[in-house]
This record gives C-alpha cells, structure tokens and sequence, in this order.
C-alpha cells in the first residue's frame, strides 16, 4: 500500500462496477495502484476500511463515490468536508 513511501495516500471507496452492471460489492482502492486493497458487501464497511488505512498516515484523504461512480455528494471525508473528486 505504500505506507513506507513519503507523501499522503487517496483511498477511494467505489462501487466494482457501475451503472447497469452495478452488483452491490464496494471496493477500497489506492490511487496509482490497480488492484482494490479489499471489497465488501457493504457500502459503510468499506468507508470504514477506507478511513481506518486514511488514518495511519497523515495527511491520506478517502474520496468516495456513489453507485454511478460519481462524486457522492451526501458523504463528506474524514476532515469533515466534502470529498474532492
């Protein structure tokens, strides 16, 4: 994950698929790695995940995405203000 690289980390927390192919799973990425870290059935578990690895390393941001893929406007990041996307 990086963790012993210099600069702040993103986690995203995004649906696996969108739009017609949405299948209810989330996945919790790292911006500039390919793979998800971890996947979940449920949306709260993966922003919880995602907010728990964002707080081992200063400065990590979460950005999170509703089920089309777009910026959630509803949710807002571990600073308390909005997810910038």
């Amino acid at each position: 994950m990086g963790f012993d690289q210099q600069g702040t980390a993103v986690f995203c927390v995004m649906p696996a698929s969108v739009g017609q192919d949405y299948d209810g799973q989330w996945n919790v990425l790292e911006v500039g790695f390919d793979k998800p870290l971890a996947s979940f059935d449920d949306r709260e578990d993966a922003i919880e995940y995602a907010q728990d690895l964002a707080d081992t390393k200063d400065g990590s941001q979460v950005k999170i995405y509703d089920e089309e893929g777009g910026e959630d406007e509803d949710r807002l990041d571990e600073t308390g203000s909005k997810a910038d996307l």
